[in-house]
């Protein structure tokens, strides 16, 4: 199969040759797009922003001068020539505050942006992203045009509302707000879905030829998602569908990828039309529990790397690839091998990274799996640093 049929195949469950890889690197089925910040961005220059530095989710943008930040005065300072390498404060275009510890990572939320709701609209008239600039776009789409022909391209939507909401109200303020600002919570997500859903159509108008989005939104922690499902619904639905039926009318499948322990609030995501799950730790949400789910919705994962990814053995990291593949997946496609894009972030060693390959190799051709492995019981109870073993060779 060519790649995007391979994709779409373990998308609808029409029977993939293989688990598709989605990669940031050579042999990839999908061709990841990301967009530019705008050229006419200039943080630090107002009064407030003195000392914030831009946060652009990845400083290569900045190293390799895709995007060129018009520094400053302040910034101008020979004291700040190597401020990539810093420990410093950074802005986002959303006006969100990032604290970055001058190593080779994307940092974290920091101090909140939006501590009065009585200021959103002013919030938003300084710090709304201009999605509408075609220059955002061209860099990915013109590299795409002889790179991802026959590829499945994916354009990112970036962290989204959920996310974003958090980081401009600080985390604990933006959980209350669920209980004590109802009506101003709501106005910011919907705020912010308006964003998103001009994002979506300004990757298709300028010619990205989208087959799908991805959004980054983590939406719970080590025990369980951040609010019951009737909490979830109540705010997010408004959220998540109109995303998901947007991208639907243009043509697209919409990819989730969400950290955290979230078996409760994925058959909402289900029933909202949600295409696809990533998960860069399956084993936060648990293999038993996200096996209810296969058949029902793709999930694209990598070896767990809280876990097996980074501390265990490339052995185990190879065999863990079955039970994923049997897990979330099912003989007619359902899975997706994801790999995590910063592995040098988390450390994880290279001859993990070549098990997963090779894992993928052994367990992930559709047509050399045993049959009886289809059907060999799966393990219930899991140890979090253990791997089990596999099917017997024979019935």
């Amino acid at each position: 199969m060519k790649s995007v049929e391979r994709v779409k195949a373990a998308l609808n469950f029409s029977g993939p040759d293989k688990a598709p890889i989605w990669k940031f690197s050579s042999g990839s089925d999908v061709y990841f797009m990301v967009n530019m910040p705008s050229k006419h961005w200039r943080p630090g220059h107002y009064e407030n922003e003195k000392g914030l530095f831009p946060h652009t989710g990845s400083d290569l943008i900045i190293k390799s001068g895709v995007w060129k930040w018009d520094k400053p005065e302040w910034a101008k300072d020979p004291k700040y020539k190597d401020w990539l390498n810093m420990p410093r404060e950074e802005i986002d275009e959303f006006g969100t505050i990032w604290v970055r510890a001058g190593i080779n990572t994307m940092g974290h939320p920091g101090r909140p942006s939006l501590t009065d709701y009585g200021n959103l609209d002013e919030y938003f008239q300084k710090n709304t992203p201009n999605f509408d600039e075609e220059s955002r776009y061209s860099f990915f789409i013109k590299l795409s045009k002889g790179r991802a022909r026959e590829k499945y391209r994916m354009c990112s939507l970036n962290l989204g509302p959920f996310q974003i909401a958090s980081q401009m109200r600080g985390f604990n303020s933006f959980l209350l707000d669920h209980y004590k600002n109802i009506n101003e919570l709501k106005k910011l997500l919907k705020y912010l879905t308006d964003i998103y859903v001009n994002y979506e159509k300004m990757w298709v108008k300028y010619g990205a030829n989208p087959h799908g989005f991805i959004l980054y939104d983590d939406l719970g922690e080590q025990k369980g998602p951040f609010f019951s499902p009737k909490l979830f619904k109540a705010f997010y639905e408004p959220v998540y569908r109109r995303l998901i039926e947007t991208a639907h009318e243009l043509d697209c499948d919409f990819h989730l990828h969400c950290c955290g322990k979230i078996d409760a609030i994925i058959p909402l995501l289900i029933e909202w039309g949600l295409d696809a799950l990533e998960l860069d730790s399956p084993r936060m949400t648990g293999y038993p529990e996200l096996h209810e789910f296969r058949g029902k919705i793709m999930m694209w994962a990598c070896v767990n790397i809280q876990s097996t990814y980074t501390l265990g053995t490339p052995e185990e990291c190879e065999r863990e690839v079955w039970h994923m593949v049997r897990n979330l997946g099912t003989p007619e496609g359902g899975f997706g091998a994801y790999f995590y894009p910063q592995a040098d972030h988390i450390q994880a060693p290279k001859v993990n990274i070549d098990a997963f390959t090779k894992g993928l190799e052994k367990y992930g051709v559709y047509e050399t799996i045993p049959e009886h492995w289809w059907t060999y019981p799966i393990v219930d109870e899991w140890k979090y640093n253990k791997v089990p073993p596999l099917p017997p060779a024979k019935p």
